[in-house]
């Protein structure tokens, strides 16, 4: 498979969640919809878990996953990465179910399930590639053992002694913080009656 097309996905991929989060809102704004204050908190609770979970998984990268091309000076198995091979991409999961909770219409599920599926069946091949690549047998075991997107219930045995940086791990997600809190309080103005 060409690189080219995964590689500008990698390089532009938050790009994607935020026009499938605009869109929902534009949607929503010219169908004139509503939705209740109790599933705005329900969904930014939700979103917030998986908030929480990036930030502790981006911790144990040392804020180095928000690059624009991709690359590994590690292979990261400590921590939620010992359970789950992709918990940035799973914390996105539970973000963007919360945003379609909160939205609370048929098309923000759709588009997120949509925008999610095509940009991660691009990605993490791409990645898969690239670490096997680089780390060769260690990936191929740590991959054998630990599944891409379903958290396993025993962590990896041979998984690297990393000390997280929980400083680093909060800062490198201020981006997505500011985007939901921006979010929310958009869906609160425009959409509660």
């Amino acid at each position: 498979m060409n690189r080219k097309i995964p590689a500008a996905i990698f390089k532009y991929r938050r790009y994607f969640s935020i026009s499938a989060l605009t869109i929902g809102i534009v949607l929503k704004h010219y169908s004139k919809g509503t939705t209740s204050m109790q599933l705005i908190l329900l969904g930014a609770i939700i979103a917030g878990a998986g908030m929480a979970f990036r930030m502790h998984s981006a911790s144990y990268l040392f804020g180095r996953h928000i690059e624009t091309e991709i690359g590994a000076s590690f292979l990261c198995s400590s921590g939620p990465f010992a359970y789950i091979r992709n918990p940035l991409y799973f914390g996105n999961f539970i973000i963007g179910i919360g945003m379609a909770v909160s939205l609370n219409e048929w098309y923000g599920y759709a588009l997120f399930f949509s925008q999610y599926t095509l940009v991660y069946s691009f990605l993490i091949p791409y990645e898969e590639r690239f670490l096997q690549d680089k780390f060769g047998y260690s990936y191929t075991d740590y991959s054998t053992q630990v599944r891409r997107f379903l958290p396993r219930m025993r962590g990896y045995e041979g998984r690297t002694k990393v000390t997280p940086k929980y400083g680093l791990g909060v800062l490198s997600e201020k981006y997505h913080v500011m985007i939901l809190v921006l979010a929310f309080l958009i869906y609160r103005f425009l959409f509660v009656k």
